[in-house]
């Protein structure tokens, strides 16, 4: 009996290490997605689809993330002194892979 009850404390105990933590998946409602950008300097300004949307360091998980409609959309970031980057990216409501960025200083 000791040998049943010792076989399923350890098959539960494997089970709930094999199950992990929960991961948190962001989504959106509607017809909005949510898009998270790291970059240097976090003071890089953001603009999509050529439109100013604020610094990047709001954008970066922590305070927000940018919400987008779906669809493809154009980021660029800019900052006085460092080279501009441009790439283009599909949104939808699932949350994305942060978009990591390292501006260049001009030369």
């Amino acid at each position: 009996m000791l040998k049943k009850i010792l076989l399923i404390v350890s098959l539960f105990s494997f089970f709930l290490i094999s199950c992990g933590m929960p991961v948190e998946t962001l989504k959106a409602v509607g017809n909005e997605g949510l898009l998270k950008i790291v970059a240097d300097p976090g003071s890089a300004e953001v603009y999509v689809d050529g439109n100013f949307v604020g610094k990047a360091r709001a954008y970066n998980g922590n305070p927000g993330l940018l919400k987008l409609t779906h669809g493809t959309h154009t980021i660029e970031l800019r900052k006085d002194g460092y080279q501009s980057y441009t790439r283009r990216v599909f949104v939808g409501n699932e949350a994305l892979e942060p978009i990591n960025i390292m501006l260049l200083k001009n030369q």
